[in-house]
């Protein structure tokens, strides 16, 4: 019999902000030389992604999962999809193709999963490493 384990897509979700986040943080300079984007701007999406990839991995961590949490983050991707969408418009003019092209893959992705954990919000209750215990009872 073969077992296929459950993939958690919250752990993709937390793990890829937290590495955007810090790939971000670690070598700001060189993002904004090749990008073109203002040191503000990147400060603030290395500082979204750092916050937001820390609170999802917590949130993965857990074996039972409040539902309006689940909501609230699939809100929270739909709200930072904007943003690069607005970024995007803001500094089409000044930025480089790469840096546009950033925002847009960003904005592609964290739209995805916007969708993805709001459309499957009930499976994502449980963690796959969760088992309810069923009382079992004898008359």
């Amino acid at each position: 019999m073969v077992t296929y384990k459950k993939f958690d897509i919250l752990y993709l979700d937390g793990a890829a902000g937290l590495f955007a986040g810090l790939t971000l943080f670690s070598f700001q300079e060189w993002f904004q030389e090749v990008y073109s984007l203002p040191m503000y701007a990147l400060q603030i999406i290395t500082a979204a992604n750092m916050l937001y990839g820390t609170l999802a991995l917590l949130l993965a961590s857990k074996r039972k999962r409040c539902f309006l949490i689940i909501k609230i983050l699939a809100l929270a991707n739909t709200f930072w999809t904007l943003v690069c969408f607005c970024f995007i418009f803001i500094y089409l003019d000044s930025a480089s193709w790469k840096g546009i092209s950033l925002l847009i893959l960003e904005a592609l992705f964290v739209g995805y999963l916007a969708y993805y954990e709001s459309v499957n919000c009930n499976s994502l209750i449980y963690s796959p490493t969760y088992k309810k215990c069923v009382k079992t009872t004898h008359f």
